[in-house]
């Protein structure tokens, strides 16, 4: 995500849906960011990503003040909706030059009740999933050029499912504890999902400057 979205030593950088904030120290300690700026409207994931916070990095509810040299959404931009208003509001906080990168779910054809189904389950808006050529058009119309998308379907989706399975063998008796029950039930959804046609993508793209 961090060289999809070109970050260098020096950038602004605005995280959107942060969750626990693992990515805010990344962007600081790896790619040198000179400050990361978190959002997050979960109050306990907002809570854990409180660790982070520092004299470069940031947490609140809502976005700060741009503009930003780069703007990322780490696997949750298929829980926002509209899509094309968090294009349209990641273009309007950019510097002129900066870049976006998120990661989403893609549809290879039309939703199925199963994909339908199972998008209501995990809380992702049906009606905002397309397939890739049709968020790049969106991204165009927003304004962006130098537009990219990386499908990562068996890395992503299957990396997870395979994830799951590990960690249910891991945990044995508390592998259905509250706090993993969620997982495990979006984990046992992908493969039914993948042959329905889902997939997973990375897309980028620039502000122009």
């Amino acid at each position: 995500m961090g060289q999809a979205a070109a970050l260098a030593p020096g950038h602004r950088v605005l995280s959107l849906a942060c969750g626990a904030g693992d990515e805010l120290a990344l962007w600081v300690d790896t790619f040198g960011a000179a400050e990361a700026a978190g959002t997050e409207r979960d109050p306990e994931a907002a809570a854990l990503a409180g660790r982070f916070v520092g004299p470069r990095v940031s947490m609140s509810a809502t976005p700060p003040a741009g503009p930003f040299d780069a703007v990322l959404c780490v696997d949750a931009a298929y829980h926002l909706s509209p899509r094309t208003g968090f294009i349209a509001q990641a273009f309007a906080a950019l510097h002129p030059g900066g870049r976006l990168a998120f990661t989403d779910l893609v549809l290879g054809g039309r939703a199925s009740p199963l994909l339908q189904g199972a998008a209501r389950l995990c809380g992702v808006p049906a009606g905002d999933l397309t397939d890739v050529a049709s968020r790049l058009a969106q991204l165009r119309v927003a304004g962006f050029d130098e537009l990219h998308a990386e499908r990562l379907d068996e890395a992503v989706l299957g990396g997870f499912a395979a994830f799951a399975r590990q960690q249910r063998a891991r945990l044995g008796r508390h592998a259905w504890a509250p706090g993993w029950q969620r997982a495990a039930v979006t984990a046992a959804l992908v493969a039914p999902c993948r042959a329905a046609g889902l997939g997973y993508a990375l897309y980028s793209g620039r502000k122009p400057g």
